[in-house]
């Protein structure tokens, strides 16, 4: 019920944000037409201008072309806002470099208009507009050719009073510094007076958002360098300083306002600030979300993005532009680690700064699909873009969480100090205390009874579990013992010689189960009685691995099972060669045992890097595994439960058990990982010098 409290607001605020897209569909161009006789044009209207315009490829195309009576014929229509080089035009070709004319008819209704206004956001990578014959507006200088094209980026608003109840705009659009060319953004068509009040507010909305992240910025690296242990606060910041850079030099073109700079490092700081904020976000994230492959994603990004910005820095702007491709994947992945790392926490834990991070960062990646698909589909309503409003969102909820986990641990280390100068007068009042010794004499007597007890509690079910040994052994001894004589006496019958390799084989194997029976039997009584010889020296775990694999090639090869086994680095270890034959027989003879056939089974041998000293023993296969349960009291002891194999092999059921105590007296720990249908791995870590023993 709390999970659902903490969601649910989350995804309401998901499903608000999308509901714009329910909205009614406006009039788009068709064929080089706008239709807008049916409309009511107020001083509130406006629309984007995204249809089908007329397409000149290679043409540079002015109103006078326009004004005889034949007008040239398009080489097809194209929707915008696209580049020219996601046309599908018959017959031609078009690609990056290049120059063209986009041609749009506006059909008015018949009534009184106000004063009309067109808002153009940016072309890749210069134009020059033209409205009813005549030139209106301009971005840099549209050539033929490089040499005399020049490329800008400079937002424009543009004011009319259409003089007919049709208005033709005509838009020379050239490139040959970007990798694609056209348009990218849409035009935005309306009265004048609210295209200028929507262009304002733009305008501010980006001063506003350049300055919370900016402030934002400065608060958490201040935070940083009160507490430099924690990097959270630094990476934030990092992260920030990127988003609060692209508004300077995409949008509104800010950095205009401050500083003449030139339309290539314009683009060249559009991208290394979006490189800045990609990098400091996986770092953010490396930080909250401390698992192996966050680091690791982490670390590869920064490597990835100081080669870009290198690249960026010298490449022209042709050649970097497609370093878009690389990154959007990196977002992806961000996106994708962020949402799942947040929810993955929030659900293991259920701590209310889990749940604002997961609602955090489902807010991010759900303002960002709002805003795509907005760009792309032409509708009505009041929405508009948030994602630069749900950042700020975020930075805001990352500066609550901040000083949440401030105040968090100055309160923890209060209570700290208070408990530690309780304890201080607490011990000295038990120094001085004249009972002290009594108390101490009381507790070591109920401390040998509670052992008493215990030591009683033990042997009874020792006693116990023994008859149960013993009655499981007394069964399973019996039937090889019971095979071996009725396949000697088979083999003293004449019609059975052809058959005597078979058979003989199987004698073979019923005497080294029985010999595996006794050996596991003799030194588990050992052990019972803590009479286990251990005597450890330097041995070679290869030779012993694969000696067992020669012991057993033969039930592998009868079930079809593949045994691989993969040595790396240095296998020799501290330990007692006759108890680690004990422990490799039983888990080899085991993953046999429950390997269905055809199965494999993988063993490898590994030296762990300094400064652990260890050796790794891994064997896995993909057999039935071991249920949960089962799982909990594989290794302690307690009642012993036989499994029967894949195809009905007998087992006493203390094999496992044996082996957890030899793995124990050889100074080791073994580890189990298990899923039932998929398989078994039982990892031991052994010592590979004596003074890595305890």
């Amino acid at each position: 019920m709390k999970i659902v409290k903490l969601i649910s607001p989350v995804l309401l605020s998901f499903i608000i944000s999308l509901s714009v897209f329910s909205s009614e569909s406006v009039p788009q161009p068709v064929k080089g037409i706008l239709d807008l006789s049916g409309e009511t044009i107020t001083e509130k209207y406006r629309i984007s201008l995204n249809g089908e315009w007329e397409f000149y490829w290679n043409k540079l195309l002015r109103p006078h072309n326009f004004s005889g009576h034949t007008s040239p014929r398009p080489d097809g229509y194209i929707k915008v806002p696209s580049y020219w080089t996601d046309a599908d035009l018959p017959g031609i070709k078009t690609t990056g470099d290049g120059y063209a004319t986009y041609r749009l008819r506006i059909v008015l209704p018949k009534t009184d208009l106000p004063a009309l206004g067109l808002m153009l956001k940016v072309f890749d990578s210069s134009y020059d507009l033209y409205v009813d014959g005549k030139f209106t507006a301009g971005n840099g200088v549209p050539g033929v050719s490089e040499e005399t094209t020049v490329p800008a980026y400079e937002p424009t608003i543009m004011r009319f009073v259409p003089e007919k109840d049709t208005i033709e705009i005509i838009l020379n659009v050239s490139n040959f510094h970007h990798r694609r060319g056209g348009f990218w953004l849409p035009v935005e068509f309306g009265s004048f007076s609210h295209i200028q009040s929507v262009a304002s507010l733009q305008y501010g909305g980006s001063i506003a958002t350049v300055s919370i992240l900016a402030a934002f910025t400065l608060f958490f690296a201040f935070f940083f360098l009160l507490y430099r242990e924690d990097k959270t606060s630094l990476y934030f910041a990092v992260t920030l300083l990127g988003m609060g850079l692209r508004p300077l030099f995409t949008n509104q073109f800010l950095i205009y306002t401050v500083v003449d700079m030139s339309w290539e490092w314009t683009v060249r700081f559009e991208y290394l600030s979006l490189y800045i904020m990609v990098t400091g976000a996986f770092l953010f994230l490396s930080e909250i979300y401390k698992y192996q492959f966050h680091k690791v994603f982490a670390n590869v990004s920064v490597v990835f993005f100081i080669s870009l910005t290198a690249a960026t820095v010298v490449l022209p702007v042709k050649s970097f532009s497609y370093f878009t491709f690389p990154v959007y994947i990196f977002v992806v992945l961000f996106a994708i680690n962020s949402l799942t790392s947040s929810a993955i926490r929030f659900i293991k834990n259920r701590q209310l700064p889990d749940a604002i991070y997961f609602g955090g960062f489902l807010l991010i990646v759900s303002a960002a699909i709002h805003d795509i698909v907005l760009a792309i589909v032409n509708v009505t309503g009041q929405g508009g873009y948030i994602l630069s409003e749900s950042i700020i969102i975020f930075v805001c909820i990352q500066s609550g969480l901040l000083i949440y986990q401030w105040v968090s641990s100055f309160r923890e280390k209060e209570r700290l100090k208070n408990n530690l100068e309780q304890l201080n007068r607490d011990l000295e009042s038990m120094i001085h205390s004249r009972t002290r010794e009594l108390t101490r004499t009381k507790n070591k007597a109920v401390e040998y009874s509670r052992q008493i007890e215990e030591q009683n509690k033990n042997l009874t079910e020792t006693i116990q579990l023994k008859n149960k040994i013993f009655s499981v052994i007394a069964h399973d001894l019996r039937s090889p013992v019971v095979n071996i004589q009725y396949i000697l006496n088979l083999l003293k019958e004449d019609e059975y010689r052809d058959k005597y390799e078979s058979l003989a084989g199987s004698c073979i194997n019923y005497s080294q189960m029985v010999i595996n029976l006794l050996e596991n039997m003799l030194v588990w009584g050992r052990g019972q009685e803590d009479h286990i010889r251990y005597a450890p020296e330097l041995h070679d775990l290869a030779g012993i691995i694969l000696t067992n694999m020669s012991i057993y090639k033969d039930n592998a090869d009868r079930k079809s099972i593949a045994v691989n086994f993969t040595q790396i680095g240095g296998t020799k270890a501290w330990v007692d060669k006759e108890l680690i034959d004990i422990i490799i027989r039983n888990l080899l003879s085991n993953a046999i045992k429950y390997t269905r056939k055809g199965g494999r089974i993988s063993i490898l041998l590994k030296e762990k890097p300094k400064p652990e000293s260890e050796v790794m023993i891994k064997i896995c296969d993909n057999g039935i595994g071991i249920p949960p349960e089962r799982q909990a009291i594989l290794f302690s002891p307690g009642d012993i439960e036989s499994t029967p194999g894949t195809e009905n092999e007998k087992g006493t059921g203390f094999g496992l058990k044996l082996v957890g105590e030899l793995v124990k007296v050889n100074k080791g720990r073994i580890e189990l990982e298990s899923k039932p249908g998929d398989g078994t791995c039982f990892t031991i870590i052994l010592p590979s010098s004596i003074t890595d023993q305890d």
